[in-house]
C-alpha cells in the first residue's frame, strides 16, 4: 500500500482512499479486500473480496491478483521510500545478495 498510486490506479479507487501509513494498520489484508470492495473493477472485487457466506477473508483469486499487481505496477522503490519495514527488508536482502557474489 506503500506505492499508494500504483494500487490506487490497479484498484481504480480514489488514491485518497488508500491509508497514508499503511504499516500501522492492525490488519493490512482486510484493509486491501475492503479497497477491492470499493473498486471500480468488477472483477478486482469477484477476485479480492469473499463472498457471502464463504467463511473466508479474502477472494479466490485473492492472492493472483496482488501478484499481477506485483509483477506489472508495484514500484517497490517507491514503496521503501514511505515503508520503514520495506525499507529495511530490501536493505538486508541487498546485504545478502552482495554478501553472496
Amino acid at each position: 500500500m506503500a506505492d499508494y498510486e500504483t494500487l490506487a490506479d490497479f484498484l481504480r479507487v480514489a488514491r485518497s482512499r488508500i491509508p497514508v501509513h499503511p504499516e500501522v494498520l492492525e490488519n493490512a489484508k482486510r484493509e486491501m479486500v475492503n479497497l477491492a470492495r470499493q473498486s471500480r473493477r468488477r472483477d478486482v472485487q469477484k477476485d479480492m473480496v469473499p463472498r457471502e457466506g464463504a467463511g473466508r477473508t479474502v477472494g479466490p483469486a485473492y492472492t493472483s491478483r496482488l501478484i499481477e499487481y506485483a509483477n506489472t505496477r508495484w514500484r517497490p522503490e517507491i514503496a521503501a521510500a514511505r515503508s520503514e519495514s520495506l525499507r529495511r527488508a530490501a536493505t538486508c536482502l541487498r546485504r545478502l545478495v552482495e554478501a553472496a557474489i
